[in-house]
């Protein structure tokens, strides 16, 4: 077995922003993006929240054909324990294999300068580290990079919009 880790930080406020997002509204906005993974993502077909609490989000999410890693069409079940106003901790109910983080962190510039991080792990059993299977299943795999830019592009969209 080997584990397969991507990552991917996004700038929240680059001098190219049309919006300032605050810590505040980057969580807030991460937090709707959990339960509207649907509306990133194509390969979505639903997510529907089955709780909410100040410590723990879990849904329920369709997939459709997602030739990923760790992912087969159908539902999946998905719990998010929230350590506000900075972190989300996901994992899959359904199975153990696959594991993601989002933290929110500033940067020398102070509280304006703000990333994103989204991490995504994956337990690919029966895969052998450095084999060929390995190397395609990385290269093939779904990347956080994506996800992570649809949740800020979407958060400065609602807070443009009065939203947030």
């Amino acid at each position: 077995m080997v584990v397969i880790v991507e990552t991917y930080t996004e700038a929240i406020n680059p001098p190219s922003a049309t919006t300032t997002i605050t810590h505040d509204q980057l969580w807030n906005g991460l937090l709707y993006g959990i339960q509207h993974h649907d509306l990133f993502l194509p390969s979505f077909k639903s997510c529907t929240t089955l709780s909410h609490t100040d410590e723990e989000i879990v849904v329920s999410q369709v997939l459709g054909e997602h030739a990923t890693l760790g992912h087969s069409p159908g539902e999946h079940r998905n719990t998010f324990k929230l350590s506000p106003p900075s972190k989300f901790d996901g994992t899959e109910k359904d199975t153990t294999d696959f594991h993601f983080i989002g933290i929110i962190g500033e940067g020398p510039g102070g509280e304006k300068d703000l990333y994103f991080t989204l991490v995504h792990e994956w337990n690919a059993k029966g895969i052998e580290k450095d084999s060929e299977e390995h190397k395609e299943a990385r290269k093939n795999n779904y990347h956080p990079r994506d996800l992570a830019r649809a949740y800020v592009e979407n958060t400065r969209r609602m807070v443009e919009k009065g939203e947030l």
